[in-house]
This record gives structure tokens, sequence and C-alpha cells, in this order.
């Protein structure tokens, strides 16, 4: 009896302490997941409050590849750092829309995916239009003009095929994009054309929309600069090869003279994304049946890219050209160095004459005048060819005193 007592005893603790420790264990959990919820909570506003200090030497790494630069502008002019490292991967060429501006940023790629193409306000504060996940691998850009077709107000720009250097060395495509509804349409493939590199249409770099009222008007000039060719695109879908530069170089940016009389072009010898012969780069003047004057406005250039002509309001400089020189782009670049600030921008006088304007760039590539500042984009390391995937690129003003 006694034995029987105690077991029965024993059973009733048992299950006191087991309904006991059930309890305990539901209160646990309960706290639990609220603690995981309001983590995650936090952890959503703030994604990197759990993070740990990065340790020393990241520290200097990320320091040293995202410092901002020092531009020296000569006298005569002024620069102020409008978008500092930090934000922008590729920033390369740019499209005035009324106060705003449009720029296309390649970098940031997403999958099959590539490239930005932002909205600027005037004192450099961007939100970005259209998206990474949306467009291929972008270099030029512009906005159609009202009578393009139906296409009035849409954005066309130049884009690689595919990511990574693989599309790069492709025939390149017209990308045709709805600022309306962000929608993305290929226009057309640019057909192979010439002898270099096999006529391949890759190496996508500068597109512009000829002015209004001018020879060149209705058309959209795009650069592929492996096959050292400007191509022509027309409202119809029709693409195809406008001047070939293949006796000269690779060309890489375009622009119109003040008086939109003709096309202003910048060439480098080589291939562009190759070691360039300091002095050899020049700016040459293209007529309106694609035929290229022998007689180049300015040589001396080293690696040249973007370049546009100064409006009446800028200093005493109108009908200036200026122009970016990259000088040694470094492909492939060091993976956790600093690269060389050698870049910089030059004016270009009536006389042909190369004057410094302003010196301590890295990779130069867009020139374009807004209002009557001087928007200047610098990549820094190269996200595609050079395989630097960070967002080191800036954005320059240059203003004339």
């Amino acid at each position: 009896m006694k034995d029987h007592r105690r077991l029965e005893i024993r059973a009733r603790f048992s299950d006191k302490f087991s309904i006991a420790d059930s309890t305990r264990r539901r209160r646990i959990v309960v706290v639990a997941v609220a603690l995981v919820s309001v983590a995650a909570l936090q952890f959503c506003r703030q994604p990197f409050a759990f993070a740990g200090p990065l340790g020393r030497e990241a520290q200097i790494v990320i320091d040293r590849l995202l410092a901002p630069p020092s531009i020296s502008a000569q006298p005569g002019f002024s620069a102020k750092l409008l978008v500092a490292p930090g934000e922008l991967y590729d920033p390369l060429f740019m499209a005035p829309r009324g106060d705003k501006v449009w720029m296309n940023d390649d970098g940031k790629e997403i999958g099959s995916h590539g490239s930005r193409i932002l909205e600027f306000t005037m004192d450099g504060k961007f939100s970005v239009l259209v998206d990474a996940d949306k467009l291929l691998p972008t270099t030029g850009l512009d906005v159609a003009p009202p009578d393009f077709g139906s296409y009035g107000g849409q954005i066309f720009t130049i884009a690689q095929p595919a990511v990574q250097m693989p599309g790069a060395l492709a025939n390149h495509v017209i990308q045709r994009v709805d600022p309306k509804t962000r929608t993305v349409t290929t226009f057309c493939t640019l057909p192979a054309f010439g002898k270099v590199e096999g006529g391949i249409a890759g190496l996508g770099v500068a597109a512009r929309f000829g002015p209004a009222g001018s020879p060149y008007h209705g058309v959209f000039y795009a650069i592929t600069a492996l096959n050292d060719v400007i191509y022509q695109v027309l409202p119809d879908g029709t693409c195809k090869p406008f001047a070939d530069f293949s006796q000269l170089g690779s060309p890489a940016g375009l622009t119109f003279t003040n008086d939109n009389s003709s096309m202003l072009v910048t060439v480098s010898p080589g291939e562009v994304t190759s070691d360039a012969s300091e002095g050899k780069g020049m700016v040459v003047r293209v007529a309106p049946d694609g035929k290229i004057d022998p007689k180049p406005i300015a040589t001396g250039l080293t690696r040249p890219f973007g370049l546009d002509v100064a409006p009446s309001g800028f200093g005493g400089f109108r009908d200036q050209i200026f122009v970016t020189d990259a000088g040694d782009i470094q492909i492939p670049v060091p993976g956790t160095q600093a690269l060389k600030h050698d870049g910089k921008i030059y004016r270009i006088t009536q006389a042909g004459e190369l004057k410094l304007v302003a010196s301590g760039f890295v990779n130069p590539a867009g020139a374009r005048f807004i209002g009557n500042h001087l928007w200047i984009t610098d990549i820094n390391g190269d996200f595609i060819a050079g395989k630097r995937e960070l967002p080191d690129g800036f954005l320059v003003q240059i203003d004339a005193k």
C-alpha cells in the first residue's frame, strides 16, 4: 500500500510539474516570438543596426577606394563636387530636361540587367527614374524630339545585349524607354560593319539626337568603339552605319557646334579601353553625310571622351569646346588600390590650342553644359571592363568666374 501511495503522489507531482513546465515553455515561446518580431522590425528600419564595425583593414580599403577627389581648377574657373563617391557607379552621359537632368549610371548589375537612369536636380540631388532591374547595361542616351515618329519624349539608349564583358563585345542594341510607364523595349540591334574586330558593333559609348533645325535632325546617333563606327537610327526602325573611323581610331564622345552646322567627335588611337598613346587623341568634325574632316580641330589629347560647346553665358568662352581626357584608364582596375588621378578637362580655343581647365579627375567621361554650368561625370574604377563593381563614380560642376 505504501509503495502504491508513493507512486500515486509521485505521479501527481509529476503531472503538476509537467503542466507547470509546459506553461513556462509556452510563456518562453511567446516572449521569444515577441522579441524576434521586435528585432525584425528594428532590422527593417535600420538594416545595419546589428552589424558589427568593419575591421580596420576593411575600413582602410573602403576609405581608399571611395575617397573624394581633390579637383584643382585653373584661374578663371571654379570646381565643386556635386556628388561624392559612394552613390554612383559609372555615371556617363547626360540629357538636360528643363530644370532637371537625366543621366545614365552604368552599373549596379541585377541578374541579366544593369545600369540606371537617374534624374538630377540642379543642386546634384537625384532620384532613380529607371532602375537597374529593367535596363540592359547602358552607355549613351538622349531624349527623342517630338517628331521622331511616335516616340517623342521617350529615352533612346545604346546598350549591351547582355551583362559583363561578353555583352560588351557583342553587337549592341538600341533601347527605347517610356519614362511614364518605365517600360523598356529593344528598338533594333546594330548590324556588324567594317573590318576592325570583325566589324562587331561592341563597346558602346555616347549617343545623341541631332539638333532641331539642323541637317542632323531626326536621327539618333550612337557610337560603338570596338569597330570604330557611328551608327544612325531612324524612327522607322532602320539602324545603319553613318561614319567609319577605322582610319583614325576609336570614337567615344559626340556633340554639335552651337550653330548646329557640324558634329564634333572625340577619337583615340587603338581600342577605347586599351592603353592610349599620350598626345595622339583628337577632336574631329563630321559632316551631315558622314564624311570625316581629315584635318582635326585639335590634337594632343590622350584618351578623350565626352565633349560639349560652351554657351554664351559661360564667361568669355562661348563656342569653345570643353573636353574630358581620362589619361590612363587603367583596365583592369587594381583591386584594392586607388587609381591614378591623371584625368583632366581641357578647352579648345578657336585657334585649336588645348588649354587646361581642371585636373585631379580619375576617369572623366561625360561633359555637358547644364545651363551656364559644365557638369563632368567621372566613372573612377570602370564597372564592366575594369571589374570594379563599386559605387565609386562622382559628379563635378565647373563654373567660369
